[in-house]
């Protein structure tokens, strides 16, 4: 028997929303739901677990239609697709006793609480159809940045770890239930899961098979966020005695598959047993603001690092480094006579490369060090 929902949902011209007929694959009702005009869609910012903010009326709060009816969910791209007659006899049943008690309004207009009772709705009906683990996942995701939204962490968190639990069983067994998404996209994302579940040692771990990957140069926005996510692991992990790394390694399992896979990694060290390990040293954290090209020189410094080895070395890494550099140079030599930052940099050249008027080469040009323009020009103004 066919039910046909006929409340009628206004939809301006100017409005966001349109409305898109449906008819449910279970109970074969016929209704109506909004779903967001592309015109309307205005991406605000996107957090590091994918999942993006809108300006305005967000898609994603739509993305999940509910049957009036039978209250069978599924996401707007696959709710149509027929069901199994045989697991149709099951799920009907299931659905009516899972039916609430006060009808909730599906098909309009959503607030957040709404919108995040269609995704609760729609992972009860995955679940009663017993569907592929990447397809539960990907509800679990989105149920979770919902949650998100409203401010429920804990729901929040619940989500997140069911999320990273699927992705990992999709990725291992079933990785074409995971949809639209590549390898290197499913790999980070479980990274940043593990992350969040404050799994920092995995999460290193799953950026790592993201950064050496042979086809992340393809991704160009996915390598430049794992970096990021795996500088930061590194950090909270320092947090957390439980979730430590050892510094600047990389699991040896990743370099054995960039091997078999031809990727190009570094040139091995052959007298790296005559190199003596460096000791360990306690670490303190000291709050630093630096400028902006300063940064940018950082970040260089760091990708032609990787570049030759395909180990990340981290921005911190890096200032230590020089730190130490310059500790072993200039020994008990340190500068006195300065007031501010700039006499105190003119200081530290001349101790570290003599007079001042002398010139440098860098990548294949020479300039003058004690040129104020040219020194404008490298560095522009800063705050």
């Amino acid at each position: 028997m066919r039910i046909i929902f006929d409340e009628v949902i206004l939809v301006t011209e100017h409005s966001p929303f349109f409305a898109r007929q449906y008819i449910c694959p279970v109970c074969k009702s016929n209704f109506t739901s909004l779903a967001v005009r592309s015109s309307a869609v205005y991406v605000q910012d996107k957090e590091a677990d994918l999942h993006v903010i809108y300006r305005g009326v967000s898609p994603l709060h739509y993305s999940i239609i509910v049957c009036p009816g039978c209250y069978y969910a599924a996401s707007n791209k696959g709710f149509t697709q027929e069901i199994d007659p045989k697991l149709l006899e099951k799920l009907i049943p299931a659905l009516y006793q899972l039916r609430p008690d006060k009808p909730v309004e599906y098909t309009g207009e959503r607030d957040l609480p709404t919108a995040l009772s269609s995704f609760k709705t729609a992972i009860r009906s995955a679940q009663l159809k017993q569907v592929r683990a990447g397809e539960l996942a990907g509800l679990f995701m989105g149920a979770a940045w919902m949650a998100r939204e409203t401010n429920d962490t804990i729901l929040e968190t619940v989500y997140l770890k069911e999320a990273l639990s699927h992705y990992l069983e999709a990725y291992n067994k079933d990785f074409k239930s995971i949809g639209n998404m590549s390898d290197v996209q499913a790999a980070y994302l479980i990274g940043e899961l593990y992350r969040r579940n404050s799994d920092c040692k995995e999460a290193v771990s799953w950026f790592n098979k993201v950064i050496v990957h042979k086809y992340i140069k393809q991704y160009p926005h996915i390598e430049k966020m794992a970096r990021e996510q795996w500088a930061l692991a590194r950090e909270q992990s320092k947090l957390n005695p439980d979730s430590s790394i050892e510094e600047g390694t990389m699991p040896e399992a990743i370099g054995q598959k960039q091997q078999a896979e031809g990727s190009a990694l570094a040139t091995p060290n052959h007298n790296a047993d005559k190199v003596a390990s460096p000791r360990r040293r306690p670490i303190m954290q000291m709050p630093a603001h630096l400028y902006a090209d300063q940064i940018d020189w950082l970040t260089h410094i760091v990708n032609n690092g990787y570049n030759s080895s395909k180990t990340l070395v981290s921005k911190e890494q890096v200032i230590r480094a020089l730190l130490d550099a310059v500790m072993e140079k200039l020994g008990g030599n340190l500068p006195a006579q300065f007031g501010n930052e700039e006499e105190l940099k003119t200081v530290f050249i001349e101790v570290l490369t003599g007079p001042r008027n002398e010139s440098f080469i860098v990548h294949g040009y020479t300039e003058s060090i004690n040129d104020p323009a040219v020194s404008a020009k490298r560095h522009g103004p800063r705050p």
